[in-house]
C-alpha cells in the first residue's frame, strides 16, 4: 500500500471513529454510483459539492448561521448590515417587522449581494401580518383547536395559504407551527399559540399546518422541542425548568414532535429548556444528549434542526461571546439562529475546530446540509420574482376564516334548534357555498318528529316545491333560449296554440316569467280532473285577473312547462335531466324520485294528506301529482348540496367546472328586473331583493339588490349573491306532519340564518 493511501486510510477511520464516538449518524447525501461504478450525475450534489468546496472554514461556519435583520433600517444601513453579513458568509436572513413591501426590497437586495443564496426566515405562526403591519393575519392556534376532526382541512389550507405568500415574499422557512401541549394555564409565552390541550388534536393540526405551508414550498418548522408547553418561565426572559420524568414526557410533551417526524415535517426548532430527564447539565438547545441522542437517533429527525433564538436570556444569562453557539453546535444543530455576535461566534468555533477534529467535522457535515437545503428550497425551486401579496391573497385568507368562524359558530344551530324544538320542521339541510367553495354543509334533525325515525343526512332528498320554478323550468327556458329556439318577448300561443283563442293569446314569456301575465295564483285542478294535458286545459279556460301587477303565479309555470315540451320535443324532466342534472353529476335531481331509483327511505316525507296518506316519493303539490308528477312549478326533488351546485353555476354565469351550460349574456338577462319601473321586483322565473329590504321578508336584509333565487312551499330556499359571491340553500319538510300553519316562515328561520351567514362573513 503506497503512503498515500495509507494516510488517507488512517483519516477516513478518525472520522469514522470520531463520528461513532459522538453517535450521530453523519449526513448521507453523496455521489451516487451504479454496480459498474459509473458515478451518476446529480445537479444537486453537484452544486453542494461545488458550494462546499469554494467556502472557507470560517465561510462554512457562517453558513449555519441565520441573523436577524435589525429594524427601522435606511437604505443605506441596510446596504452596509448587507455588506457585512455577506462579507462574513452567514447562511440567511430572519425578518422580524416592518412592510411586506421594505422586506422585499431587502430581499432583493441581500439576495442580490450574497455569495451563496441566503435562506429566508421569518417567524409568522398565524401569517405574514403577525410581522408584516400590511399583511393579513390569522387567529391564534387555540381557536382552530377548537375545530372538529371533519374540518381539520381548514388548517390546511391555513398553512397551504401561509407558505403561498411566504414563497410570493421570497421566505424559504417558516418557523411554525408551534406543536407544544398547552398544559400549564400559568405558562407565559405558549398559550394561545398552541393547538390545545389533547396531544392528538395538537399532533394532527400541527400535521394540517405543516403539509399545507410544505406543499408551497416553503419548509415548515415544529416547536419547541422537546416541548415547551408545561412551564411557567418565558425563555426570552430566563431558563424555563422541567421536572417531569422521561416516561411523561415520551407520552405527553414529545407525542405531537413524534407524528411531526412521521408525517414528513422538514424542520425542528429546539427550545431552551432545561430538561433534567434527559440532561441535567445543558438546556435542550445545546444539549447533544437532546438534539441528537433523542431527536435524531432515537426519533430520527433527519432534517434541519434550528435552535431557538440563541439571543435569548434563556442562554445568554449562562452562555456569552459564541460559547451559546458552539455548545449548540456541537449538540448538533444544523441552524444557528439569532447569534448576539456573529463574528465572536465564528472566530471561537474556528479556533476550537483547529485542535477538534469531531468539531471540524460537524462543521462540515452541518454545512452541506444546510446547503442541501438551499438546493431544495432556492436553486430547484428557482429564484422567481418577489412580489408583495395582494388583495386577492387577503380576500382568500378572509375565506379561511370565515369557513372558521360559520364552523365554529353556534349561531345558525340555536337558529335550527328553536325551529326543530318549536316543531316548525322536523329537520333540515344547510348548504352554504363561498365563492365556489363549501363553507357549510350540516344536516339537522330527523325526517318526522318521531325520535326513532332517521335522521337527517347530506343524501336525505328533499321535496324542492316551488323551487322547481327556477331549479328546471326557468333553467330549461334560459338553455331553449341560448340555443336560439325561443325569445323572450314571444306570446306564449306562438308554442300553445291552445290558447291562441283565449284571452291568454297575447302574453309573453316575460310577463309570464315576471309573474306580471294577469294569471291566477292558483287553482284546485286536481279536483276536477287528472292528466298533464287535462290540467293545462283547464289551466288555459281559466279567466286572467282583471287588474295589472304583479301576481305570484304557479299557472304560468304550469304553462312553461308545455312551451319545453313543444319546443324541445321532449318533456321538461327530461329536457333539464340531458342538458344539466345528468351532465353535472346530479344523480339525487329528479321528478318523480323513486322511479329514477332513490330509496324513499332517503326522501323526507311531506303532509300526512287525508287523500293520498303519507307523502314521501311523490310530489307533495297536488296539481304537480294529478299531472303525472311532473310540472314546471313543483316536482322537482332534490339534495341541498345539488341545488347548491345549480346555484353556482349560475353565480358563475353559466359555467361549471369548466362546463358550459348556459351563456354569461343568457344569465344576466334572466336574473335582471324586466318591469321594475312598474314597481315589480321579480326577473325572469328569480325572485329578487325586496326594492326597499324590510325584516320579515324572503330573504335576508343583507341581501344586495343583485342577488337572485327563490322559496319553495315544502319549506325551502335557494338564493344567489353575486356580490358577496354567497350561495344559500335551505331544504326542509315543514309541511310534515300538516301544511296548516306556516311556523318556519313566521319564525323567519330562512333568513335568520342567512343574515348570519352574512354576519359572519363581515368578521
Amino acid at each position: 500500500m503506497s503512503k498515500i493511501k495509507t494516510i488517507a486510510t488512517i483519516a477516513l477511520l478518525a472520522v469514522a471513529s470520531v463520528a461513532n464516538a459522538q453517535q450521530i449518524r453523519p449526513f448521507q447525501r453523496g455521489p451516487q454510483f451504479n454496480d459498474r461504478n459509473f458515478r451518476f450525475y446529480d445537479p444537486e450534489v453537484n452544486w453542494v459539492d461545488s458550494v462546499f468546496h469554494s467556502l472557507s472554514l470560517k465561510q462554512r461556519i457562517a453558513q449555519l448561521m441565520v441573523v436577524r435583520v435589525p429594524l427601522n433600517m435606511d437604505n443605506s444601513q441596510a446596504a452596509e448590515f448587507a455588506k457585512t453579513m455577506n462579507g462574513l458568509g452567514v447562511g440567511g436572513v430572519c425578518f422580524f417587522a416592518g412592510t411586506a413591501e421594505r422586506q422585499a426590497i431587502m430581499t432583493r437586495d441581500f439576495q442580490a449581494t450574497a455569495r451563496v443564496p441566503l435562506l429566508v426566515c421569518l417567524d409568522a405562526e398565524w401569517g405574514l401580518g403577525m410581522r408584516l403591519t400590511d399583511m393579513f393575519s390569522f387567529p391564534r392556534n387555540i381557536r382552530f383547536g377548537q375545530l372538529p376532526p371533519s374540518a381539520d382541512s381548514i388548517v390546511y389550507r391555513m398553512g397551504e395559504e401561509i407558505g403561498r405568500q411566504c414563497r410570493m415574499m421570497g421566505v424559504h422557512i417558516n418557523f411554525a407551527p408551534v406543536v407544544d401541549i398547552n398544559s400549564n394555564p400559568r405558562n407565559p409565552v405558549i398559550g394561545t399559540r398552541s393547538f390545545g390541550t389533547d396531544r392528538e388534536r395538537v399532533a394532527q393540526l400541527g400535521i394540517m399546518y405543516a403539509k399545507g405551508m410544505q406543499s408551497q414550498g416553503v419548509m415548515a418548522v415544529a416547536k419547541h422541542f422537546p416541548g415547551h408547553g408545561d412551564t411557567d418561565v418565558d425563555s426570552h426572559l430566563d431558563l424555563p425548568v422541567i421536572n417531569h420524568n422521561a416516561r411523561h414526557l415520551d407520552s405527553v410533551e414529545l407525542y405531537p414532535f413524534k407524528r411531526m417526524i412521521e408525517a414528513g415535517v422538514e424542520g425542528m426548532m429546539i427550545a431552551h429548556l432545561q430538561v433534567n430527564a434527559f440532561d441535567r447539565q445543558y438546556p435542550s438547545s445545546l444539549s447533544h444528549s437532546i438534539v441528537t441522542g433523542l431527536l435524531r437517533n432515537k426519533l430520527g429527525f433527519d432534517g434541519i434542526v434550528i435552535t431557538d433564538g440563541l439571543d435569548m436570556k434563556g442562554i445568554t444569562n449562562t452562555y456569552s461571546h459564541g460559547q451559546g453557539e458552539l455548545e449548540a453546535l456541537r449538540a448538533g444543530n444544523d441552524i444557528l439562529l439569532l447569534p448576539p455576535n456573529v463574528q465572536e461566534a465564528i472566530n471561537l468555533i474556528a479556533e476550537k475546530s483547529a485542535s477538534d477534529d469531531s468539531l471540524r467535522f460537524f462543521i462540515d457535515q452541518h454545512c452541506r446540509r444546510v446547503l442541501h437545503a438551499k438546493y431544495k428550497y432556492i436553486i430547484k425551486n428557482g429564484t422567481s420574482q418577489i412580489a408583495v401579496p395582494g388583495t386577492d391573497r387577503k380576500a382568500v385568507c378572509r375565506e379561511i376564516v370565515a369557513d372558521l368562524n360559520l364552523t365554529l359558530d353556534h349561531t345558525i344551530d340555536s337558529i335550527v334548534a328553536n325551529a326543530i324544538n318549536a316543531q316548525a320542521t322536523p329537520g333540515c339541510q344547510v348548504v352554504v357555498l363561498h365563492n365556489g367553495r363549501t363553507l357549510l354543509n350540516r344536516s339537522y334533525g330527523h325526517l318526522t318528529y318521531d325520535s326513532q325515525s332517521d335522521t337527517v343526512t347530506p343524501q336525505t332528498v328533499y321535496d324542492l316545491a316551488s323551487v322547481t320554478k327556477v331549479a328546471a323550468t326557468t333553467l330549461a327556458i334560459m338553455k331553449l333560449y341560448d340555443m336560439g329556439k325561443l325569445k323572450i318577448d314571444d306570446k306564449l300561443s306562438k308554442y300553445l296554440p291552445y290558447l291562441k283563442n283565449t284571452d291568454k293569446a297575447s302574453i309573453t314569456i316575460k310577463q309570464t316569467m315576471s309573474h306580471c301575465a294577469r294569471l291566477k295564483a292558483f287553482d284546485a285542478y286536481w279536483q276536477h280532473t287528472t292528466g298533464y294535458d287535462s290540467i293545462l286545459a283547464l289551466v288555459a279556460k281559466t279567466p286572467l285577473n282583471s287588474s295589472e301587477g304583479m301576481v305570484y303565479s304557479d299557472l304560468g309555470f304550469m304553462l312553461l312547462s308545455d312551451v319545453v315540451r313543444r319546443v324541445s320535443g321532449m318533456p321538461l324532466d327530461q329536457f333539464v335531466s340531458e342538458n344539466f342534472y345528468r351532465p353535472m353529476g346530479l344523480a339525487n335531481t329528479t321528478f318523480n324520485p323513486t322511479r329514477s331509483g332513490i330509496d324513499v327511505t332517503r326522501i323526507a316525507p311531506t303532509e300526512n294528506d287525508s287523500l293520498r296518506g303519507l307523502v314521501c316519493g311523490m310530489v307533495h303539490d297536488p296539481n304537480a301529482y294529478a299531472m303525472g308528477g311532473v310540472s314546471g312549478h313543483a316536482g322537482l326533488f332534490s339534495t341541498a348540496e345539488e341545488v347548491a351546485q345549480l346555484m353556482q353555476m349560475l353565480l358563475d354565469g353559466g359555467e361549471y367546472r369548466g362546463v358550459r351550460y348556459l351563456k354569461q349574456t343568457t344569465v344576466d338577462l334572466f336574473t335582471q328586473r324586466h318591469f321594475a319601473s312598474a314597481g315589480n321586483r321579480r326577473a325572469l322565473g328569480f325572485d329578487k331583493q325586496l326594492f326597499n329590504p324590510a325584516p320579515n321578508a324572503q330573504t335576508s336584509q343583507l341581501a344586495s339588490q343583485n342577488s337572485f333565487g327563490h322559496t319553495g312551499f315544502t319549506g325551502t330556499m335557494v338564493w344567489a349573491d353575486p356580490d358577496s359571491g354567497l350561495v344559500f340553500v335551505f331544504l326542509s319538510n315543514r309541511v310534515h306532519p300538516s301544511a296548516a300553519v306556516n311556523l318556519l316562515a313566521k319564525m323567519n328561520t330562512r333568513t335568520d340564518i342567512q343574515t348570519a351567514i352574512y354576519n359572519l362573513l363581515k368578521k
